[in-house]
């Protein structure tokens, strides 16, 4: 337990990767759509919010090589740095969570800060109750980190061959399926299966493919040197 409290305060501690550079991102993206709102005075809709996205997909995998190294050295175990980093990483989303839904309440109320914007306050995404809301944003999070983390752990356990590896598997992968979708018309049903789902719908099949991230880092970890 002290252990695992030491990865916690350790990671609290990183007030710049976790909570000042993010909201700085997310508050430089935000002002210059909101100068580009009261400049044009027309109704705008922005992905401006990808920018925090970004931003915590390359948090999770550079969170590894900054602090993983660090915690062992005080003989912290590997399975504890996991756990760690993991819970560390879920109240974090959360957090940031609840931030968004708070802004985007507050965009609602204010006609899009008085020019009509919606940046944080998006169609589809934010339809349903607070809770659902909660849920995607939380799920859309939470799992771009662990992709991020995953990445981060490969490179950990198999350094740049790892990397390379993984690329042009990738790649591959990404091209016999594009092959086969365009060859039997596979993507007008893909489309149609989209299309039928809410952003609840989507955001709970993230929990699976969160649930896959967070086991391969976990395992490809206990295995890593130091």
């Amino acid at each position: 337990m002290n252990r695992l409290s030491s990865v916690l305060k350790m990671h609290f501690r990183d007030k710049a990767t976790w909570f000042i550079i993010p909201y700085a991102v997310l508050a430089s993206s935000f002002l210059v759509n909101l100068i580009v709102g009261y400049i044009s005075q027309e109704e705008i809709t922005t992905g401006g919010i990808m920018s925090i996205y970004v931003y915590l997909f390359v948090m999770g995998i550079t969170v590894l090589p900054q602090t993983f190294n660090f915690a062992l050295s005080f003989s912290v175990r590997r399975h504890d740095y996991f756990t760690g980093t993991a819970l560390f990483a879920a109240a974090n989303s959360l957090f940031i969570s609840v931030i968004l839904l708070v802004l985007g309440a507050i965009e609602k109320a204010t006609a899009g800060w008085g020019t009509h914007l919606h940046f944080f306050s998006l169609p589809y995404l934010n339809e349903g109750s607070i809770i659902q809301q909660l849920i995607v944003y939380f799920m859309i999070i939470i799992t771009l980190f662990f992709s991020g983390f995953t990445i981060g752990s490969i490179y950990r356990k198999f350094k740049g061959i790892g990397m390379i590896v993984m690329a042009i598997v990738g790649v591959a992968i990404s091209t016999v399926l594009s092959f086969l979708m365009t060859h039997y018309n596979w993507w007008k049903y893909i489309f149609a299966w989209f299309s039928d789902k809410t952003a609840l719908d989507i955001a709970l099949w993230l929990i699976p493919i969160t649930l896959i991230y967070a086991l391969v880092s976990y395992l490809l970890l206990r295995r890593s040197t130091v």
